[in-house]
């Protein structure tokens, strides 16, 4: 689908941001309070899944450099578990300045995609006879295979927090909870995990964002504070969670940072969510098909030419070859293969050369196939037709969540778009 092309991800950080808060959280949360917290986490997490008939999530993540906000993406997702409907919008503020949008909307019967990079709706219903029963859109993570052995392990590496807890009763109902640790405060093994945590979060975002602004931190790299809150209301359901962490650290250059990573989550509007499809009326949509609009007539082969500048020149070094040998039963079969021109080799050493099957998911919007790069790894590739006569091929996809992914392919050197080559 063409929306791979130009789709606005979510932050790389984001799942990896709400684990380490509410790990942290957790941490300090011991003591009188401690069961009592974690037992209305479980009973929240529980409830959204399947109790609640509809509600809203707000999720607010911020990363700052010594003051300064360099990252900052917002959520509103609402989800409607009795009509199995849910909209999610996404904002993201880069360190470059610029804001991407994304708007998706799930039902039993259609998905709908919009970037605000493009005025254009890329729609997908859903056939008949399509199995989408267990429809969820939050899933538990308590439920996950091998959480209970990982809270396991949380409870004992943080069994010497017991007295950094407060916990009060609201006198409207339920429990507020807050608890702060200092530097000196912070044990050494959950110090370790957490400095290496936020560092590989900014390294992922420095990945993603290829202007990134944000300081890669070498040396004396420690958590300077951690503080969190949160509060249950009469009925035991956990309305607002917040949670700050602290590192402190050195770069390259031997400056001094001190990096904060804020989160906020907010869950409302309980029973009076209203969730609804976009009104398409007028507007400019591309209609998605489960085979990914793939047919027979897409047999054949495609290319593009693999271009350099040197020299003050533009300079083509070899070819890109897409071969779709196969379609027959929503399933996509192919090849792909790079050529490089003799005595161009070091400018382009990483040739490609794959085979691939290609089954778009009936029931998931973002499906991927893998193929074997030429180092050897795995990867991920997703393909879909573009305009008459021509194909968009993404290569060296990651996964961010169920509702995002990048390419971390240069575009400086890779063109994903694709030319059927015509017998004369």
């Amino acid at each position: 689908m063409k929306l791979s092309k130009k789709a606005v991800t979510a932050l790389s950080f984001t799942i990896g941001a709400c684990v380490f808060i509410s790990t942290a959280f957790a941490d300090m949360a011991l003591g009188s309070g401690y069961d009592q917290l974690k037992g209305s986490i479980k009973n929240t997490a529980a409830q959204m899944e399947k109790g609640l008939n509809n509600y809203t999530i707000e999720t607010l993540i911020t990363l700052k450099d010594n003051g300064q906000t360099m990252v900052q993406t917002s959520t509103l997702e609402k989800i409607d578990n009795e009509k199995q409907a849910s909209e999610r919008s996404t904002t993201t503020q880069q360190t470059n300045g610029e804001t991407r949008t994304n708007y998706s909307y799930t039902d039993q019967k259609f998905s709908v995609w919009k970037s605000g990079e493009e005025d254009k709706y890329y729609v997908m219903e859903y056939p008949v006879d399509s199995s989408r029963e267990n429809w969820n859109r939050f899933d538990n993570p308590f439920n996950q295979s091998g959480a209970a052995e990982i809270e396991k392990i949380v409870d004992a590496l943080v069994g010497g927090l017991k007295d950094y807890v407060q916990v009060e009763e609201r006198p409207e109902g339920g429990r507020a909870y807050s608890g702060s640790l200092s530097e000196a405060q912070v044990p050494a093994a959950v110090n370790a995990v957490s400095s290496f945590g936020i560092k590989q979060l900014i390294s992922d975002q420095s990945r993603m964002e290829r202007d990134s602004k944000l300081p890669q931190m070498e040396s004396d790299i420690f958590v300077k504070k951690v503080s969190g809150t949160a509060v249950e209301n009469n009925a035991g359901l956990l309305e607002k969670m917040t949670g700050d962490v602290t590192l402190s650290g050195i770069d390259k250059s031997g400056a001094q940072h001190d990096i904060t990573l804020n989160v906020v989550l907010k869950l409302s509007d309980i029973g009076n969510t209203q969730v609804a499809m976009p009104d398409l009326t007028g507007a400019n949509i591309e209609k998605v098909s489960q085979s990914g609009g793939f047919s027979s007539k897409h047999v054949g082969t495609y290319q593009n030419n693999i271009v350099i500048e040197k020299d003050g020149e533009f300079v083509k070094i070899g070819e890109r070859i897409l071969e779709i040998t196969s379609v027959e039963n929503k399933k996509v079969t192919g090849k792909y293969y790079e050529t490089v021109k003799p005595g161009f080799e070091a400018e382009y050493p990483n040739a490609y050369n794959f085979s691939f099957e290609y089954t778009p998911d009936n029931s998931n919007p973002m499906s991927f196939f893998t193929y074997t790069n030429a180092q050897g790894e795995q990867e991920n590739g997703q393909i879909h037709p573009n305009d008459l006569g021509m194909l968009y091929l993404d290569l060296n996809v990651e996964i961010m969540d169920e509702h995002s992914y990048r390419s971390n392919v240069d575009i400086q050197y890779f063109n994903g778009e694709f030319n059927r080559v015509f017998e004369e």
